[in-house]
């Protein structure tokens, strides 16, 4: 791949990341994970997961075996009857931080952040990369990945667990 289409890939990517990064910009979805308010863009989440399309196209669960149909219409009307604010019960806030990031640039950072305390590394020394709070952290993501069927985050996540 030539520089300028690199560049170019990187450009779109960051891009892509601000919007998240800046919330309410552009908006027109928010999620209310562990008590704290995401917003993010439909056109995102639809263009990069099956689950999100499904999710804001409506769902018929005749047409799919998928476990999550009960999860997903149940979540549609909470969100309706709360002024569209969409409760995500199924991860944690960082976990679906993550996950909304790989959506919206294609990158993820598997490592912990430092300045969040994490009860399974003490060591203020630690760097993440194989700690107890890494390998839990990409488990976690590994199993978001799987549960909002995001199978290249899956893919990569088990890559760097390796």
């Amino acid at each position: 791949m030539s520089s300028s289409v690199e560049e170019s890939l990187k450009t779109l990517s960051l891009d892509s990341l601000n919007l998240l990064i800046n919330g309410q910009a552009f908006s027109d979805v928010t999620f209310s994970v562990e008590g704290r308010l995401v917003h993010a863009h439909r056109c995102i989440l639809a263009a990069r997961s099956l689950f999100f399309r499904k999710f804001f196209c409506g769902y018929d669960p005749s047409q799919t075996g998928v476990e999550s149909a009960n999860n997903l219409t149940g979540s549609v009307i909470r969100a309706a009857e709360m002024g569209g604010v969409i409760p995500v019960n199924s991860v944690g806030y960082e976990v679906f931080l993550l996950l909304l990031q790989f959506l919206y640039s294609g990158q993820v950072s598997l490592v912990p952040h430092k300045h969040e305390p994490r009860s399974n590394c003490g060591d203020s020394g630690c760097w993440h990369t194989h700690c107890t709070a890494a390998v839990d952290l990409s488990l976690d993501i590994l199993a978001a990945a799987h549960y909002f069927g995001v199978e290249q985050l899956a893919l990569l996540t088990q890559v760097l667990i390796n």
